[in-house]
C-alpha cells in the first residue's frame, strides 16, 4: 500500500511500478524475490513484470508465521 501512494502521484504503469519496487528490495525481501525468479525459472513459468502480477506473488513472500512473529514483537515494546 505504501508504495501504491508513490506510484499514484508519478502517474507510474504497471511495468514502472514492478521495476520501482524491484529497486527499493533489500535484505530479506530481495533474497526471497531472486529466489522465486529461479523457481519460476527452473519450473519453466514467465516471469514477473508487472506490479499487479507481483502483488498477486508477493504473498508468498512471507512465511506463514510472520503475522505471529509481528504480533509478539508489537507486545513486546509496549
Amino acid at each position: 500500500m505504501n508504495l501504491e501512494r508513490i506510484f499514484e502521484p508519478r502517474e507510474y504503469n504497471d511495468e514502472k511500478s514492478f521495476k520501482f519496487t524491484i529497486l527499493k528490495m533489500k535484505g530479506y525481501t530481495s533474497l526471497s524475490y531472486e529466489n522465486l525468479k529461479e523457481n519460476r525459472a527452473r519450473e519453466a513459468k514467465s516471469q514477473i513484470k508487472t506490479w499487479s502480477r507481483f502483488k498477486h506473488v508477493n504473498k508468498r513472500f512471507l512465511p506463514s508465521s510472520y503475522k505471529q512473529e509481528l504480533y509478539l514483537k508489537i507486545i513486546s515494546l509496549r
